[in-house]
């Protein structure tokens, strides 16, 4: 499997090619982001679309950025789609990648189930939980 990084000129092609199918990581992110929203914000630069793909065709997608916090350096998973691909092969790329950038660790805000296979074949850990009350009705 081999990683590569859409330029955002090539972000419509990319869309085309299958990377509109964050389309369904979108449906998880309870109202944070709307697929129209996350294309929108890859065309601009603000964050990364990544592809894996290996010699037969595109194995998977992900919106990610590198972040630089005050004491650690993230490359963060904001979207994913990789059905049936999200084994190890497509999380290496992702780790080299996150080497690459000088990342010490890889997060991803992700619902309980995600949050469990992860634990269970990468040893994800949990850092926070991220809760909502509403204020407004």
């Amino acid at each position: 499997m081999e990683l590569f990084q859409c330029h955002p000129a090539q972000i419509d092609q990319a869309w085309r090619d299958g990377a509109n199918m964050l389309a369904e990581a979108c449906k998880l992110a309870s109202r944070e982001v709307t697929v129209d929203q996350l294309k929108m914000m890859l065309a601009r630069g603000e964050r990364t679309l990544v592809g894996v793909k290996d010699s037969e065709r595109i194995r998977g997608w992900a919106a990610i950025q590198v972040q630089q916090l005050p004491n650690i350096r993230v490359l963060y998973i904001y979207s994913i789609y990789a059905p049936g691909a999200t084994g190890p092969g497509v999380f290496e790329q992702l780790k080299q990648y996150a080497k690459s950038n000088g990342c010490t660790v890889i997060r991803g805000a992700c619902n309980e189930a995600v949050a469990r296979l992860w634990a269970r074949r990468f040893n994800a850990k949990p850092v926070y939980q991220i809760c909502e009350i509403e204020v407004m009705e």
